[in-house]
Formats: C-alpha cells, sequence, structure tokens
C-alpha cells in the first residue's frame, strides 16, 4: 500500500495531466471552420402565417466565414435578420441562442454572425456575405427572424420564422 505522501503525489500529477488537456488552443484550433449545408423551414409558431416558406443555407469558414442564403414563401418587401445558432431547430425556442464566436464576450456585432436581407415583391429573399469570424463545432443552425412589426402585426409572440439545423458537407 503506498504511503500518504506518494498517493498524495500520484493524485497531483494525475489531476495536472488532466488539466493540461482542458482548454488548450490545439483541442480549440481542430474544431474551427468546415463546411455547413442547412434546409430552412418554418418553425411551428409560424407554420399558419407561412406555410410555403423555406430556404436554403450553405456556409463555409476557414480564414473567415461565407454565408449564403436563400428564402422564399415569406412576405413581400419586409427586411429580415438571420443568424447562426448554436441550438438545434427542435429546442424550445428553435435554435437555441446566437452563435457566438467568443462565449464570454457580448451577444452583438463582431461576435456572431447576422445577416440581413429584403425580400422581393414575390416574397422571396437572399443574402450572400462574407464575416471575419471562423465558425466552430457549436454552429448548429440557421434562424431567420420577423422583424417586430411583423411578428406585432401577426399577432404572435416569436420572432423566428425559418430554422434549419446545419449538416457537414
Amino acid at each position: 500500500m503506498p504511503s500518504t505522501r506518494t498517493a498524495a503525489a500520484l493524485a497531483a500529477t494525475v489531476l495536472a495531466g488532466a488539466l493540461a488537456g482542458c482548454g488548450s488552443d490545439a483541442e480549440d484550433s481542430a474544431d474551427l471552420g468546415g463546411s455547413w449545408t442547412a434546409t430552412l423551414d418554418t418553425t411551428s409558431t409560424w407554420s399558419a402565417v407561412y406555410p410555403q416558406g423555406t430556404g436554403t443555407a450553405k456556409i463555409s469558414s476557414a480564414d473567415g466565414t461565407s454565408v449564403q442564403l436563400t428564402v422564399s414563401g415569406l412576405d413581400p418587401d419586409v427586411e429580415y435578420t438571420s443568424h447562426v445558432h448554436d441550438g438545434e431547430c427542435d429546442e424550445d425556442p428553435p435554435g437555441g441562442g446566437h452563435w457566438l464566436s467568443d462565449t464570454s464576450g457580448e451577444d452583438a456585432a463582431g461576435n456572431i454572425i447576422e445577416l440581413t436581407f429584403t425580400t422581393t415583391s414575390t416574397g422571396t429573399g437572399e443574402v450572400n456575405d462574407s464575416i471575419d469570424l471562423i465558425l466552430d463545432d457549436r454552429a448548429a443552425s440557421v434562424v431567420v427572424h420577423a422583424p417586430d412589426a411583423v411578428v406585432q402585426a401577426e399577432g404572435l409572440d416569436a420572432d423566428r420564422v425559418l430554422c434549419g439545423d446545419l449538416e457537414t458537407g
């Protein structure tokens, strides 16, 4: 049976080794970047308002992030906002929270991926943009938000119109 001093030294060595592996930059950098696609569908809250609402997102992230988003079946001539989110579409609320580049930073411009687009007279919209931020494996979905005026006009209490889970590829 080891002495108390030997057991304490062994425990300290094991603990130091375990802590050395936590949060290392090498581990984190392996999770950066990639390519994803998402098929966006109308959320349950908005399904009666936009029964034909749909969209696609193609995302590539390496030295920055490029997003190509197309939507259809929405109100004409309305400015919508979309974000990359950190939850899946079956969560409540759909998509969870905004994906944050710095998880301890603010949920604000410069730390989130946000795209704004205005639909055409037929309710379609498209946006292609590049952002300096690099996505990681916490990115889980893309959500399109309706503006407050549309939410209020429809008498709803949620602004998440479309949601699509990100799939690698």
